[in-house]
């Protein structure tokens, strides 16, 4: 599991995840994200959690990287496609809000 601290510690995994053909995929649970690497096709499993205590963040990938506690480049794709998806569900809940007030 890798502590998720700022956009900085995935620069790395992000220019290879940018690089490859990577498929994400929200899964039925809510943070967690399958990715396919459309070369290989290899699938991943990569989730996310929040500890409630602190609000520290963490990512976790089934890959042989992420086994070791790796940040990698499918744990970013997923991170910025759940970053992506979080703010159209805030921004959906914002407009329905508007909506109801008016």
């Amino acid at each position: 599991m890798v502590h998720l601290v700022s956009a900085e510690q995935l620069s790395k995994a992000t220019e290879r995840a940018k690089s490859g053909n990577l498929f994400v995929q929200p899964t039925s649970l809510m943070r967690q994200y399958r990715v396919t690497n459309r070369d290989t096709g290899n699938i991943y499993v990569v989730d996310f959690f929040v500890r409630k205590s602190d609000g520290a963040r963490f990512g976790q990938c089934t890959c042989p990287g992420g086994l070791n506690n790796k940040v990698c480049k499918h744990l970013s794709a997923a991170a910025a496609y759940h970053v992506a998806r979080m703010i159209a569900r805030r921004e959906a809940n914002r407009a329905a809000r508007m909506q109801q007030a008016a």
